[in-house]
């Protein structure tokens, strides 16, 4: 009871789209830098010079 309690209390996990060859996508620039935190790895996006339109997917790797 109490680990989920705990779970529940350390907030959602981001939203992540796995797209193959270790490329994902993620809303948020927050929810991909959080995704990536979990393992330890840096994030880099795919296509640094293209700034991500609001509202749109973004495209990354953790490296």
């Amino acid at each position: 009871m109490l680990v989920l309690v705990a779970g529940c209390a350390s907030g959602s996990a981001p939203r992540v789209t796995r797209l193959g060859d270790g490329v994902f996508t993620s809303p948020t620039m927050q929810e991909a830098e959080a995704y990536c935190r979990n393992f330890g790895a840096p994030m880099r996006l795919t296509d640094p010079k293209l700034k991500p339109a609001p509202g749109a997917e973004l495209s990354f790797r953790c490296d």
